[in-house]
């Protein structure tokens, strides 16, 4: 049946562009933890399940 259709020659054709990767965002690495008001880095699985917790005390960092 679409083999009936008859075909548009007016319609702009889509051309695709490329486009450079995009740059490494490094706004979404960490959030300020409303609990504790600590920067936490969700690169650190460690800070991420500490600041899960509820009622929880800033985490203690080495160094």
């Amino acid at each position: 049946m679409l083999h009936l259709a008859p075909k548009m020659e007016t319609d702009p054709r889509v051309l695709g562009t490329r486009r450079d990767p995009p740059a490494l965002r490094q706004c979404c690495d960490s959030y300020i933890c409303p609990v504790c008001d600590q920067v936490v880095e969700l690169t650190d699985f460690r800070q991420v399940v500490w600041h899960q917790r509820p009622a929880h005390k800033p985490m203690e960092m080495d160094g």
